[in-house]
């Protein structure tokens, strides 16, 4: 996978108006690497948004599932934390929002990382148009990139948000969290930040990639560099 983007691009104009999705693949990633500053910034803000989720949805669980102990020793350690029972039953309406706006924020930094891409790669996408590239094979290029930012920023995201959610969950009720710990439930949390970090991926750079695809050739080649 040393190929520059140029030597790609080449290779369109032997493969006519089909790319090979291994092909894509190279090019995306030699995408990402050009601009491993933005890809970088685009991945952190992921990472952080997937984190956050995935802490929110495991540590309910694991406060769910001390409340609903019998052992006064585990009530005592929630009191202690300023956590009442009877309120982690019916859930926190502000940790929604808080997931819910941390989300809206990762979308809205993917979708103008991938807008400013789009806008720094006017020539190269002209040239991939004028060499027979078809619009599918464009919105599939910025997908592909897209998608693999959500692969990597959700797997970090969520390895960091257990780690943060055992080592608080540590500090605040000892070993009974990891007694307490209710696994299916992190498992199903896990999966699905997992799907929510490469969903809202795909969504934040859907519009680019239309942009991306509609673009005549001959006004992204005038753009001067």
């Amino acid at each position: 996978m040393s190929e520059t983007p140029e030597e790609l691009l080449a290779i369109l104009s032997s493969e006519s108006s089909h790319l090979p999705n291994k092909t894509l693949f190279q090019l995306a990633m030699a995408g990402l690497r050009v601009r491993i500053t933005r890809s970088l910034v685009t991945l952190i803000s992921v990472i952080l948004a997937i984190a956050y989720l995935t802490y929110s949805g495991v540590s309910s669980a694991l406060i769910r599932a001390l409340a609903g102990s019998d052992a006064e020793a585990v009530l005592t350690l929630l009191r202690q934390a300023n956590i009442n029972p009877d309120q982690v039953r019916l859930g926190n309406p502000v940790d929604r929002w808080l997931v819910v706006m941390a989300l809206l924020t990762c979308t809205v930094g993917i979708a103008n990382a991938m807008l400013m891409s789009v806008t720094e790669r006017f020539r190269e996408i002209g040239t991939m148009k004028c060499l027979g590239a078809e619009d599918s094979t464009v919105v599939k290029l910025f997908l592909i990139e897209s998608s693999l930012m959500g692969v990597v920023g959700s797997l970090v995201g969520i390895v960091t948000g257990l780690a943060l959610t055992f080592l608080i969950g540590l500090l605040q009720f000892g070993g009974y969290a990891f007694s307490y710990m209710p696994m299916a439930s992190m498992l199903v949390y896990s999966g699905l930040s997992f799907v929510a970090g490469i969903f809202l991926c795909l969504v934040g750079a859907g519009y680019p990639a239309l942009l991306a695809a509609r673009m005549r050739p001959v006004e992204a080649l005038r753009v001067e560099e």
